[in-house]
């Protein structure tokens, strides 16, 4: 019986292991493992811990040791175009995958530490659970940390103290959301009396000893964050919204946690958002029911759930970074709270239980098995940009003398995997607007031509002015490649590039203290691109649309038009300084069947919520510009 016992979880470990790593090496690097990758293989030791020490928000483990795998593996970048891939993607994903199978592993003896009956049918639940899968095939730390915290949670709930030191500090080095989970495993481990540690001589010296035990991790993440205080103390994570409702959080650890709805979506494969919550309720339900029965084993498991989410949530009231991701943690625990429910329905007939789990277990896999298909195979472009092969066309199409800035700065790390001859230059990092003077003297003085590589460049460049300088000057594009938000132009090189400023000045001033200073137009066939040139005149007190419209005539509606935020989502009128003018870009195609003719344009401002336009003090809610020819 042991013997086909064994063999039903390794064949649940096999299959894990093997969908996991096919095809694995073949997707592009996405940002966040180039970022991975830029670390590791850009910097040396010190520099490395520089970086994360005063600018990035992750403890430094995971990056020392995918350094050591990398220069054990001679894992090295490579030019695609010029030369054959070096196997790079595979070496540095494959650790990811090898954490995902030791975290299945492990729940066989931390279902057997809470009695479950069946124990060794629990990697069949998440076998192939896609969102696992994800992580597992991903260079990033997310696999590593799960497994990490799984063992220090079974460490407090065998009584195994080592096991407990290192796990739960190689998790906390890993990744700082681990303190949650750990804290509140850790809290209900004191209570219950789990590592206790030998008898001392009064009741205050054994609790003094015994908060010793479990705390002695927590001094590790506490000296580290001390070191890396400039992080600790003052990181502004990219592109955050508000803080999460409750609703909020429910979806993240319902639908997009145990349903993957958050990757399964874009493949049109998510499942009913009810089966997420049902599943959620599920999990409470089963390990609050174990907690009931064993309580000072399973006890830790719900504390590290229950407590660990709560702390989650507040924290992200605090510093709102929400995403599935910082959840994955809860996806075994919870794992393990539906597989308590058979035990719990069955009552004491425990082959019975066991039975009903490896039936659950077996389903899950199953159903799973269409949907990790679906995401494996699907192309990674359907969520993120192809680095890869936009830096494959460049290196195609390089010619030399060619430069290149990337825009934002952090772009520049794609060339650490990806090599390119093109030397790019990093512009304006995240939380610096680049501003038309700094756009002149990034633009190189060579006599090749200028490449951009625009990526996250709203954040930092909002109003599109490096490009708008180029085409101003005289310079237009020769090469261009899209990747979803990624995009890849080559420019001809101006010459002389003065600072962009309005072709065709005006004055207009609209209702709230905004003014038009003037405008311009740059063609390029069907495109058109207007810059409008605003100016705060009063401060700001809420975020406004503007919008241009191309019509037949005054009194017509648009044929065309262009609406956005005024400059950016990112750097809303609120944020704004008064006094300074705002190159603004607002791009249209025009219609490959629009009549010839001279059309008039137009530029408004109106509240997105309401759609409102603001008045001009002449009374107008719009501003005629000037006329367009067409062709």
């Amino acid at each position: 019986m042991k013997r086909w016992t064994r063999a039903w979880t390794g064949v649940a470990l096999l299959l894990f292991w093997g969908a996991g790593l096919w095809h694995v090496g073949t997707p592009a690097f996405w940002y966040d493992e180039l970022f991975n990758v830029n670390l590791i293989l850009g910097h040396d030791l010190p520099g490395m811990m520089t970086v994360l020490r005063t600018q990035q928000p992750y403890p430094p483990l995971y990056f020392f040791c995918l350094k050591g795998w990398a220069a054990l593996t001679g894992a090295r970048p490579y030019a695609p175009g010029l030369e054959p891939g070096s196997g790079l993607e595979f070496l540095l994903r494959a650790p990811s995958v090898l954490a995902g199978v030791l975290l299945l592993a492990m729940l066989v003896p931390l279902g057997r530490r809470l009695r479950l009956p069946g124990a060794t049918s629990l990697p069949w639940l998440l076998a192939l659970h896609p969102l696992l899968l994800w992580y597992a095939r991903d260079a990033r730390m997310y696999a590593v940390w799960m497994t990490l915290t799984l063992a220090a949670i079974y460490a407090l709930t065998a009584n195994r103290r080592w096991l407990w030191w290192l796990a739960a500090t190689a998790a906390l080095l890993t990744h700082y959301f681990a303190l949650f989970p750990l804290a509140g495993a850790a809290a209900v481990a004191f209570f219950t009396g789990g590592l206790r540690p030998p008898s001392a001589a009064g009741v205050r010296s054994r609790r003094l000893a015994h908060l010793a035990v479990l705390g002695g991790p927590f001094v590790f993440l506490l000296a580290w964050m001390l070191f890396a205080l400039p992080v600790t103390l003052g990181f502004q994570s990219f592109g955050t919204g508000g803080p999460p409702d409750l609703a909020t959080f429910l979806g993240l650890a319902g639908p997009d946690l145990l349903t993957a709805r958050v990757f399964l979506e874009p493949l049109g494969r998510a499942l009913d958002p009810r089966w997420g919550y049902g599943l959620l309720a599920a999990a409470g339900l089963g390990l609050a029911l174990r907690a009931w029965k064993v309580p000072a084993r399973a006890g830790i498991v719900l504390g590290a759930a229950v407590l660990g989410a709560a702390a989650t949530f507040v924290a992200w009231q605090l510093r709102p970074v929400q995403h599935v991701r910082y959840l994955v943690w809860m996806l075994p625990l919870l794992a393990v709270g539906i597989a308590a429910l058979p035990a719990a329905l069955v009552g004491r007939r425990r082959d019975a239980a066991g039975r009903a789990l490896a039936g659950l277990a077996l389903a899950a896999a199953l159903a799973s098995a269409g949907l990790a298909r679906a995401f494996i195979t699907a192309p990674r472009t359907v969520w993120y940009p192809d680095f890869r092969d936009t830096v494959r066309l460049l290196n195609e199409r390089a010619l030399p003398g060619d430069a290149g800035i990337a825009t934002a700065a952090h772009g520049v790390e794609v060339f650490t995997a990806y090599r390119s001859p093109v030397t790019f230059i990093p512009g304006p990092a995240i939380g610096e607007r680049l501003q038309p003077e700094t756009a002149v003297r990034l633009i190189p003085q060579s006599a090749g031509r200028v490449w951009t590589l625009l990526y996250q460049d709203e954040a930092v460049d909002p109003g599109q002015l490096l490009i708008g300088t180029l085409e101003a000057a005289g310079g237009y594009r020769v090469e261009m490649a899209y990747s979803r938000e990624l995009r890849l132009y080559a420019y001809v090189h101006p010459g002389t590039v003065p600072p962009l400023t309005p072709r065709q000045a005006l004055t207009a001033t609209f209702e709230g203290g905004i003014a038009l200073r003037g405008w311009s137009l740059h063609r390029e066939e069907r495109l058109i691109a207007v810059y409008l040139f605003w100016e705060l005149l009063e401060p700001q007190t809420r975020s406004l649309s503007g919008a241009v419209h191309l019509a037949p005539d005054a009194s017509s509606a648009p044929t065309v038009q262009r609406d956005k935020p005024v400059l950016s989502e990112y750097w809303l009128l609120p944020e704004l300084p008064v006094g300074e003018v705002l190159p603004d870009r607002y791009e249209m195609v025009i219609p490959a069947d629009l009549p010839p003719g001279t059309y008039p344009l137009f530029a408004l401002l109106y509240a997105p919520d309401s759609g409102q336009r603001l008045p001009l003090t002449t009374g107008a809610d719009r501003l005629y510009l000037g006329d367009f020819s067409w062709p």
